[in-house]
């Protein structure tokens, strides 16, 4: 609280940051808990960062709470007011008889100055990068917060997280909780306590994402005086994840998207382009529609160059993040972010409107040879010239079952449309017969024997046990536990998707709102095939979503099929903490980069060696004798014999489609 004083002091005022490159630090200064917090605010040119005598600082991550509970604090001797939740926070960080430099976002920028805004913003990533820990404060205490802290902690100390080989390992367990169907003997108390924790408003937010990813190894979660590491924390969650319902028992599915959050949040361990960040955080809250994308650019391995301007409308900055991945990377990853929109929205629908949650699960690419880089224009005001080829046309969609269902009454419902008489008709697209391809289509192909090593952790259905239930005399003989794996996969796989048939009989996973009539093509510089809508004029086509389609979706349109014996799959990489796209042999039982079907590069290109050679291709084409400089991130997934004449060389109908 504030001293008593017969003149109020004044309030502060911030002045404007005197270098492009500096930031402002945060001096809290000392004091008791009745104490009036003070701080003082320093200019600090980043320019020096690697200077030794650089100051050192951590970072706040932290919710900010209503703006209409505020309290007054000092910065530099003058009134400030802050939120609530910062002003308790500060309390609890202060030390007693030491200054602790920070930076916090509220206070090191003046928020009301939207030039300075953009260009703090901008910096975050770094600051949060260069800090020497980043502090997550979910809060003060509460009557069950110590007992939660000590019981995460104690499960810390008791299990670790093998990256190698994707699997729990004891350290301390005489319980075995190591094993997957030993239930953790927590009270309800413990387990009640863990969920408290777990539905704080801090797991909500969206800028925390790029807060915790950036910290590094001494990174703290905070509540009120308790604390842990991040990674300790983080590493209990994903092993209640893993565990389910022997850990927090009856609980599990209704805390499950929470410790979701906590899982997409773990550093190094995904892959996180910005089509799957946009997913993982597509229900976090903020309060500025521009920070979907601004508060994900510093995590992204996308690595576009965006600068903030939140003086530019949300559509210009949405459209304007497609055409940067279009003109940087050279790719349109982002239609996968796209859904179809009925509105009257200033967006055309190639770019994703991130205001828009699109929960639609995208899956892992397992096409070794990489995606196809862009071939594609944009034509001012809203239309995207896009090269692609036909797949074919949608003539009948099948809605799933409700999820709402019993798991028996969605596996029957699946049998139903899926019956186990096709086991008896051979699919004419791939390998195996209808049944096969159905079954395959259920689970958009992500079965445990495309992951190598797959690993505990993954959990996935394996094709045989999937199989095996759609094509079963009886379901009443069959395990209860079997049946609600099974179909819990199933809901992850086809959430927001219906089944789809195609007039050559392909069978597809499509978005929910395809309609017969739409078409499916492979766009190049896309992942996944995409599902388009022909508008009334017939030439202008408009983005519905993306597809999985059995027999297609390893690019067989562009590329035909895998040699006998060859797949595609994802291989874990340790050192990088990512799943790679590989090519594997079944016979041989050896992954490779290059992809059996493609032939030799064109004339004047070849593989440039680098670290991580085995885990992709660096694509690099002599001109006049010099190496063209190819930036790596950019072209690590880009195969010149993707381009449109060497496809056009192979015999693929490619065409030029406008989409809108």
């Amino acid at each position: 609280m504030l001293h008593r004083s017969t003149s109020m002091p004044p309030k502060y005022q911030y002045l404007g940051i005197g270098e492009a490159s500096s930031i402002r630090l945060l001096t809290l200064l000392p004091g008791l808990p009745q104490d009036t917090v003070r701080v003082t605010l320093t200019e600090i040119d980043m320019a020096g960062k690697h200077d030794p005598s650089f100051p050192l600082y951590e970072c706040l991550s932290y919710t900010w709470g209503s703006g209409s509970e505020r309290t007054s604090i000092y910065v530099d001797n003058k009134v400030i007011t802050v939120t609530k939740n910062l002003a308790e926070a500060l309390i609890y960080l202060r030390h007693y008889e030491i200054p602790r430099v920070m930076w916090i976002d509220a206070l090191c920028i003046n928020q009301g100055d939207m030039a300075e805004r953009s260009t703090q913003v901008a910096r975050m990533s770094d600051i949060y990068f260069r800090a020497t820990r980043v502090n997550v404060w979910l809060g003060a205490a509460s009557d069950d917060s110590v007992l939660a802290m000590k019981t995460l902690i104690e499960l810390s100390e008791t299990i670790d997280l093998d990256l190698e080989t994707q699997t729990f390992r004891p350290l301390d367990d005489p319980g075995n909780w190591v094993d997957r169907h030993t239930l953790i003997p927590w009270s309800d108390e413990q387990i009640n306590a863990i969920c408290n924790l777990l539905n704080r408003p801090w797991f909500e937010r969206l800028w925390v994402w790029q807060e915790v990813r950036l910290g590094n190894a001494n990174s703290l979660i905070m509540v009120g005086h308790e604390s842990m590491l991040w990674r300790r924390f983080y590493v209990a969650g994903f092993f209640l994840r893993w565990k389910r319902e022997f850990g927090l028992r009856a609980r599990y599915i209704e805390m499950e998207p929470r410790i979701e959050i906590v899982n997409g949040m773990m550093n190094n361990i995904t892959q996180s382009p910005m089509a799957t960040l946009s997913l993982r955080t597509c229900f976090s809250k903020c309060s500025e529609p521009r920070d979907r994308v601004y508060a994900l650019m510093g995590i992204t391995t996308d690595n576009v160059t965006l600068k903030p301007d939140y003086s530019l409308s949300v559509g210009d900055i949405y459209k304007d993040v497609a055409l940067q991945h279009l003109s940087q990377l050279n790719n349109l990853e982002l239609l996968s972010s796209c859904c179809n929109r009925t509105d009257n929205s200033e967006l055309p629908t190639w770019a994703p409107d991130w205001r828009i949650p699109n929960q639609r699960k995208r899956w892992f690419d397992l096409v070794g040879a990489g995606e196809p880089a862009a071939h594609a224009r944009y034509i001012a005001p809203n239309v995207l010239e896009a090269s692609g080829v036909a797949i074919d046309k949608i003539i009948d969609i099948k809605p799933f079952p409700n999820f709402d269902l019993s798991d028996e009454e969605i596996l029957e419902s699946l049998r139903e449309l899926a019956p186990p008489s096709l086991q008896e008709e051979p699919y004419p697209h791939g390998v195996g017969t209808k049944l096969d391809a159905y079954c395959r289509t259920f689970f958009a192909d992500e079965f445990t024997e495309r992951y190598k090593p797959a690993g505990e952790l993954l959990n996935f259905q394996n094709f045989p046990d999937a199989l095996e239930l759609l094509s079963s005399d009886t379901i009443e003989e069959l395990d209860s536990k079997r049946v609600a794996h099974f179909v819990k996969d199933f809901k992850i796989q086809t959430a927001h998707r219906s089944l789809a048939i195609t007039n050559a009989g392909y069978i597809a996973l499509v978005p929910d709102d395809s309609v017969s009539g739409d078409e499916i093509y492979h766009i190049l510089g896309s992942r996944w095939p995409i599902v388009l809508r022909p508008q009334s004029n017939q030439e202008e086509l408009a983005v519905v979503g993306f597809a999985y389609v059995d027999g297609d979706n390893d690019r067989e349109t562009l590329l035909g099929p895998y040699p006998k014996g060859w797949s595609g799959v994802a291989l874990y990489d340790a050192p990088t903490g990512k799943w790679w796209p590989m090519s594997f042999n079944g016979n041989t039982k050896q992954t490779q980069v290059e992809d059996p079907r493609l032939g030799p590069l064109p004339k004047g290109w070849k593989v440039k060696e680098h670290k991580e050679g085995k885990l992709w291709n660096w694509y690099v084409e002599d001109v006049e004798g010099e190496p063209v400089k190819a930036v790596k991130e950019v072209k690590m997934r880009s195969d010149p014999r993707f381009s449109v004449e060497m496809l056009k060389e192979r015999g693929i109908a490619v065409q030029v489609l406008k989409l809108v």
